[in-house]
C-alpha cells in the first residue's frame, strides 16, 4: 500500500486559495448573481477549505476537494437564505395605515441603533491587527484594494480574503454575548523586583496596563483576544503593550497564545510560606543576638572610623547587618543562587513580581556591595523597612551617589560636578568640611574588616543555615503555586528573595523582641564602607 508524500497543511492550502480567489468569488458570483452575496459566500468558502485542509492527503486532489466543499457550501447558504426570507416575509395589509412610532418605541429603536454600533466598534477592536487595518482602510477610508496591498506588502488576493474574513468574523461576533474579565474593572496591583547588575526594567511597570497583563496571563497561555475581553482594553492599544513586553522577555508567545514569563510571589502564596516558616525565626534571632552580644568588647577593640558617640545599640545594628549580609554570602556559597541570566534588554538579572502593594515587603532597597572599579573601596547600604524613620538611603541615581559615597569613604575633596552630593549632605550621610568629603558611617581598612568578618563567622554561619532552610522550604511552596512554565526559576527566586527576608525578618525579630532599639531620629544604622587599599 502507498502512502502519499505530499500531504497537505493549512499555510499551503492558503497559498492555493490567494493566488485563486477570483476563481472562488467568481464560482459564488456565477450562482448568486448579487455582488453581496457573493462576497459574502466566496469568505464562507474559503473559510470552510481551510478548516477542513488538513483532512487532504494529497496536494494533487485539492482542487477537487475545494470544488466539492464549495459546492456544500453554497447548497447551505442558499438554505440558510431560503429560511431567512421566509421568516421574513409578512403578508401585505392594505387597511394597516400609517404607523406612527410612540416616543418610546423611538427611543428603544434609537438605542437599538446605538447598541448596533457599539457591537460593531468592539468587535473591530478584538480584531488583530493586519484584520483591523484591512478594514479600517476600506471600508472606512475607501480605499481600493491594490492601495491597501501596497501598504500592507501582501497580494490584493489577500487583501481581499483579509475582507471575507473579517466580515465573517464581525457577523458572528455582534451575534455574541462577550463578557469582559474581571480585570477590566480590578486589573489588579503588580510591582516588579529585580536582582542584577543593571536594572533595565525599572520603568516597564510605570503604567497599570503592562502589570494587568503579566497578572492575567500568569496561570494560563491568553491569546490576544483572550487578553482583551479578560483586560478590557481594544486590540490597538494592547498589541503595543504585548510588542513591549515580549521583546522584554516578560511574555512569551507559543503559537497564538501569551504567557508570562516571571514568577509572580502571590498573596496567597506569601501567606501559606509565612504560615509555614515563622515559627523557625525566634530560635535563630536570639543566638544571633547572643552571638554578637557577645562580640561587643572585641568588636570596639578593633580600630575603625565611627561617629564620637557610637553607643551598644548602635554597634549592635553595625555588627548584626554585617552578619547578616556575610551570611548570605555564606549561603551563596554553599547553595549557589546560579549564573543569573542574560536578559533581553541588557544586562545580568532576575525578575520577578508581587500582585500586591508590597505589603509583604520588608526592604526599601539593598545594595550589599558597592565597589569603584578600580577596587580601592566600596560600601554597603541596606535600608530594612523597619529602619525607615531613621535611616532611607537612596538608590536612585545610582552611579553619582555611588561616586560620592566612594570619595566620602576615602576623604576626597567634594565633587562641585556631582549633583548627588547635597541630597547625601543634607540627609546626613556624608560630610563636607573644607570641601573635605568623610562617611557619616563606620568605615573599615580592608584588614580590619577581615578581622571582624572573621569573628562573625559562627553567626554568619548560623544566618546561612537559617537562610538556606527557609530558601528550600520556599522553593517547595512556591513551585506548588506556580504555573508549569516559570517553575523553573522558583528555586532562584527563592533563594534571592527568600534569603534576604531572612535578614530582615531576624532583625524584626529582634527589634519585636527589645533587644535592638530603633532611634526615633536620623542614624545610618546599616551603612558601612572598606577601604581595601591604604
Amino acid at each position: 500500500m502507498s502512502k502519499d508524500v505530499n500531504p497537505l497543511d493549512a499555510k499551503t492550502a492558503a497559498a492555493y486559495l490567494s493566488e485563486n480567489l477570483p476563481a472562488v468569488y467568481g464560482y459564488a458570483l456565477a450562482r448568486l448573481y448579487d455582488k453581496t452575496d457573493a462576497e459574502d459566500l466566496a469568505g464562507e468558502i474559503v473559510c470552510e477549505i481551510l478548516a477542513s485542509a488538513e483532512n487532504l492527503k494529497s496536494q494533487d486532489a485539492f482542487w477537487g476537494f475545494a470544488w466539492k466543499i464549495a459546492e456544500n457550501t453554497f447548497r447551505k447558504f442558499i438554505r440558510k437564505k431560503q429560511l431567512l426570507n421566509a421568516l421574513c416575509d409578512m403578508p401585505e395589509e392594505k387597511d394597516i395605515g400609517v404607523f406612527q412610532p410612540s416616543p418610546e418605541e423611538v427611543i428603544t429603536e434609537k438605542e437599538s441603533d446605538e447598541d448596533k454600533l457599539y457591537r460593531l466598534r468592539q468587535e473591530l477592536s478584538l480584531l488583530t491587527k493586519q484584520y483591523r487595518e484591512v478594514t479600517v482602510s476600506y471600508y472606512v477610508h475607501g480605499k481600493r484594494c491594490h492601495e491597501i496591498a501596497s501598504e500592507q506588502n501582501i497580494s490584493v488576493e489577500m487583501v481581499k480574503y483579509y475582507l471575507f474574513k473579517t466580515r465573517k468574523l464581525l457577523k458572528e461576533g455582534i451575534g455574541m454575548t462577550r463578557k469582559l474579565g474581571e480585570k477590566s474593572y480590578n486589573p489588579g496591583v503588580f510591582r516588579m523586583d529585580f536582582w542584577g547588575d543593571r536594572n533595565y526594567y525599572a520603568h516597564i511597570f510605570d503604567r497599570k496596563l503592562p502589570g494587568s497583563i503579566v497578572l492575567a496571563a500568569y496561570d494560563v497561555p491568553m491569546t490576544k483576544e483572550e487578553l482583551s475581553l479578560e483586560l478590557g482594553v481594544s486590540m490597538p492599544y494592547l498589541e503595543d503593550e504585548l510588542d513591549i513586553l515580549e521583546a522584554a522577555g516578560l511574555l512569551k508567545k507559543t503559537g497564538n497564545s501569551y504567557q508570562t514569563n516571571l514568577v509572580i510571589l502571590t498573596e496567597a502564596y506569601e501567606k501559606e510560606f509565612v504560615q509555614s516558616t515563622a515559627a523557625i525565626y525566634e530560635k535563630t534571632a536570639n543566638a544571633v543576638f547572643a552571638d554578637a552580644l557577645a562580640l561587643l568588647p572585641k568588636v570596639r577593640a578593633l580600630n575603625f572610623h565611627t561617629e564620637s558617640c557610637y553607643d551598644d545599640n548602635r554597634l549592635l545594628w553595625t555588627i548584626l547587618n554585617i552578619a547578616m549580609i556575610e551570611g548570605f554570602t555564606l549561603a551563596s556559597k554553599h547553595e549557589p543562587i546560579g549564573k543569573a541570566p542574560k536578559l533581553a534588554l541588557g544586562g545580568y538579572g532576575r525578575i520577578f513580581g508581587y500582585d500586591n502593594d508590597y505589603r509583604f515587603h520588608h526592604f526599601h532597597g539593598i545594595t550589599m556591595r558597592t565597589e569603584k572599579e578600580d577596587g580601592t573601596v566600596w560600601f554597603s547600604a541596606v535600608n530594612y523597612r523597619i529602619i525607615e524613620r531613621c535611616q532611607l538611603y537612596s538608590h536612585i541615581h545610582f552611579d553619582r551617589t555611588s561616586a560620592a559615597m566612594w570619595d566620602a569613604i576615602l576623604s576626597k575633596p567634594a565633587n562641585p560636578e556631582n549633583p548627588a552630593l547635597p541630597e547625601l549632605i543634607e540627609n546626613g550621610f556624608i560630610r563636607c568640611e573644607n570641601d573635605i568629603l568623610s562617611a557619616n558611617f563606620p568605615v573599615f581598612e580592608n584588614a580590619v574588616f577581615e578581622t571582624l568578618s572573621e569573628l562573625l563567622r559562627p553567626t554568619a554561619e548560623v544566618v546561612s543555615a537559617c537562610m538556606i532552610d527557609i530558601s528550600d522550604k520556599a522553593a517547595a511552596i512556591l513551585a506548588e503555586h506556580a504555573p508549569a512554565a516559570v517553575r523553573d526559576q522558583c528555586p532562584a527566586i527563592a533563594k534571592i528573595h527568600h534569603r534576604l527576608d531572612v535578614m530582615a525578618f531576624l532583625i524584626e525579630k529582634m527589634v519585636e523582641n527589645g533587644q535592638l532599639i530603633v532611634p526615633q531620629k536620623r542614624t545610618n544604622l546599616c551603612i558601612f564602607g572598606v577601604k581595601t587599599t591604604s
